[in-house]
């Protein structure tokens, strides 16, 4: 096993230093010499793109969810990237069940057939940290099992340190972008994906929800699952990565799209709670029913941030470009100091050419060279931008979701679908539950000030005394 993470590493290096010179030197000629630059950022694609999308296929674990999330994004990543990686977003190459049935032997101590009397040794599907089988139950129940790969830690660990070279690589070539901040949110939902424990509450407790939008969630069997083990009810049908979105009737693609918006703005602004990876691979069609799987990626929002993004999303759908930017403050992401006149300026500009486009119409088109080269300029001397960990996922899942809208109704935009649905956030009673709730939570907050500030007071010390200072960083704290 060593030696394979070894060499999925240094296959990574030579990917990185490869891929990097040649986007830097693409880059530099640009700027002197446009059209030889623009030659040789497309002979780089043209050859980079089958190599990593290769790579990423051979090697797996969070390399497959890399490619999946470049073949989601066709409006910010060129298109031979995102059709070299389309293959990754329904599944990962399967492993032989010789390689993973260690992983149910130290589940269930050895007693597997107590568990799981049959079980397919063929797999039904991979996903990048672990892969699903067809099995049964002693009473005959027919259950999708996800077991998780015996091998794992010691890869997502090699991937994360080439992902962060990768970015540092990315930030000499599009300064301004908070590659960071990306790393930091991949490195924590890949460690909390790994426990499928916490996979199993994300399901439960999204069920109603998505019920009431007709988008079904396998039961969970929990007397069955384990930490790297999921037993869930079976759910029969195909993904709408594996099969071809174009030939369902145009009445049940729109009414799939529909069902999706409303699932998702429910949960991201109603519950507060999201599925942060909703991609095609992760919905099932059986007929004209809709299955989402897959909750290991997830994350949460605040009532002040859920009363923030509404207004945010209020905002996009009637237009509003400087209320956007106005609630990006608030929200964190445009520092004090920042070249606010501009930045509303750009996003007049970006909302009037791209609101109403599906991004493969907008894909390597003049118009997206122009708005492409306006924001990297902006980014290279503006120092006032920053990405809060919520705003990183759910930035990613909202693309994902834009991309699966885009091949559902590629005759209509994700902000066509939703506006009328976004009318509705706006009103006089919603906005008072998020208003109630985010007053509650800041209540609570100041509830337990008397607390936290006795415990600081009664801490042992030595040096400088510090009281009032972290005193006033408690309140502060509080406040916000």
């Amino acid at each position: 096993m060593a030696f394979a993470v070894l060499r999925r590493g240094g296959e990574g290096l030579l990917l990185i230093a490869c891929l990097g010179v040649n986007y830097l030197l693409a880059a530099r000629l640009r700027r002197w010499w446009p059209s030889a630059g623009e030659r040789w950022r497309s002979a780089t694609h043209a050859w980079g793109a089958p190599w990593f999308a290769s790579y990423c296929r051979r090697h797996g674990a969070l390399l497959i969810k890399l490619g999946q999330a470049v073949a989601s994004r066709p409006d910010l990543l060129p298109l031979v990237y995102v059709d070299a990686c389309a293959a990754l977003r329904d599944q990962a190459p399967a492993r032989r069940f010789a390689e993973v049935r260690p992983t149910l032997e130290r589940a269930y101590e050895k007693r597997i057939a107590e568990h799981l009397p049959w079980i397919d040794e063929v797999a039904l599907a991979s996903a990048s940290f672990g892969q699903v089988h067809r099995a049964r139950l002693s009473d005959g129940t027919l259950v999708a099992i996800k077991i998780q790969h015996p091998d794992l830690g010691p890869k997502v660990a090699m991937d994360l340190a080439l992902l962060r070279l990768a970015l540092r690589l990315f930030a000499l070539v599009t300064p301004g972008w908070p590659t960071g901040m990306v790393y930091d949110e991949i490195a924590r939902t890949s460690h909390e994906e790994q426990d499928y424990l916490c996979e199993a509450d994300a399901a439960e407790r999204l069920r109603p929800l998505l019920a009431r939008h007709r988008v079904l969630v396998p039961q969970i069997r929990r007397e069955h699952t384990r930490e790297h083990v999921l037993v869930m009810e079976f759910a029969p049908g195909a993904t709408l990565a594996s099969i071809r979105i174009g030939d369902l009737e145009p009445r049940l693609r729109r009414d799939f799209a529909e069902r999706i918006i409303d699932a998702w703005l429910d949960m991201a602004l109603e519950e507060g709670f999201f599925h942060g990876d909703p991609h095609a691979g992760n919905f099932i069609v059986d007929g004209d029913k809709l299955w989402l799987i897959d909750f290991g990626m997830t994350a949460s929002l605040g009532a002040s941030q859920r009363v923030l993004y509404t207004r945010f999303l209020v905002c996009v759908a009637s237009g509003n470009t400087d209320g956007m930017i106005d609630v990006l403050t608030e929200l964190g992401v445009v520092l004090p100091g920042a070249d606010l006149d501009g930045l509303k300026a750009l996003a007049r500009e970006v909302y009037s050419q791209l609101a109403h486009l599906n991004p493969r119409a907008f894909k390597n088109s003049r118009r997206e060279q122009d708005i492409s080269e306006k924001v990297a300029s902006f980014l290279r001397r503006m120092q006032g931008l920053a990405f809060p960990r919520h705003t990183i996922l759910l930035t990613r899942a909202l693309g994902l979701v834009e991309g699966l809208i885009g091949e559902l109704v590629p005759e209509e935009s994700l902000l066509t679908l939703a506006r009328p649905r976004l009318a509705r956030l706006a009103n006089v009673r919603s906005r008072l539950r998020d208003l109630f709730s985010d007053a509650s939570e800041r209540l609570k907050r100041f509830s337990a000030l008397p607390e936290r500030i006795e415990r600081l007071l009664s801490a042992p010390r030595s040096g400088p005394d510090f009281t009032p200072l972290l005193t006033a960083l408690v309140l502060i704290a509080a406040m916000q």
